[in-house]
Formats: C-alpha cells, structure tokens, sequence
C-alpha cells in the first residue's frame, strides 16, 4: 500500500509541477505534451487509489539483488553507446531482448527467448516509426551498416 501511494503522489506532483510551468505560444504546440501530463496524472490517481484500496493484499515483487541492479545499469549505459554504432533499431532491440530474459525467473526457454524477441522487434520498430514518422525526430542510424 504504501508504496503505490508514494508512487502514485510523486506522478501526480510531477505532473502538477509540469502542468503550472507549461507555456505555449501555439496553442497545438502544446496538445501531445499535454496529453502526456493527462495520462501522467490519470496514471497517478489510479496507483494512488488502487494503494488505498487494495492495501498491503497486492503481492510482494522478488527482491533485487545489488548483482542484478548492477547488470541492468551497465546493460543501459551498455546500450545507450551502442546507439552510435548499431542504430537505435538494432541495439535497442538488444537491449530490449536482454533485459526481458534477466527480468524473468529461471532459465527461460526457447519459447519465451522468441516471444520475447517478437516484441522487442514489435516494440522497438513501433517506437522508430512513431518518432520518425509522425513526430520528425531523427534517432541515430549504424555507422556499421547505415540503418
């Protein structure tokens, strides 16, 4: 409980304190931003609420060892150089497949490893397209192979 109620109230304080700072001098500059601060805070009621109510009957995550937080960092920082080299499409959809199968318990199977590289793929192609399609913002391509 206390912890989505804690969560919950920094979403909403986030979104508040970016809500009070917004000025546009259009006003269909600010329509996505603005739908992201919405989402933000309809997100941060509902933890709010759903702490609230559901008390401490929500179950317990495993516990992260300092082992695997150290992995997933370097694993990001890992990612985040490799963007210059391979591109944001291919390290992002292996960063994204690595840490789908250290978030998973037990040594997955061969089943899991495609299921989870169909929605790397899925996911990390969908992100590429909607930031270079719709919202124009250039992502890094592969000095390797140009992609």
């Amino acid at each position: 409980m206390r912890a989505n109620v804690i969560c919950g109230a920094i979403l909403l304080v986030v979104a508040g304190a970016f809500w009070v700072q917004r000025n546009y001098n259009d006003p269909m500059v600010g329509v996505f931003p603005d739908f992201v601060l919405i989402v933000l805070a309809v997100s941060g009621v509902g933890i709010l609420v759903h702490g609230i109510l559901r008390g401490d009957r929500t179950r317990r995550p495993r516990e992260i060892s300092l082992r695997m937080f150290a992995i997933a960092a370097a694993l990001v920082i890992g990612w985040a150089f490799a963007l210059g080299i391979f591109g944001f499409t291919i390290s992002g959809v292996a960063a994204f497949l690595i840490m789908a199968l250290l978030i998973r318990e037990g040594r997955p199977r061969l089943r899991d490893v495609v299921q989870d590289a169909v929605v790397a793929v899925v996911v990390v192609v969908g992100c590429f397209l909607i930031f270079t399609r719709v919202l124009l913002v250039p992502l890094p391509v592969s000095t390797l192979i140009g992609m």
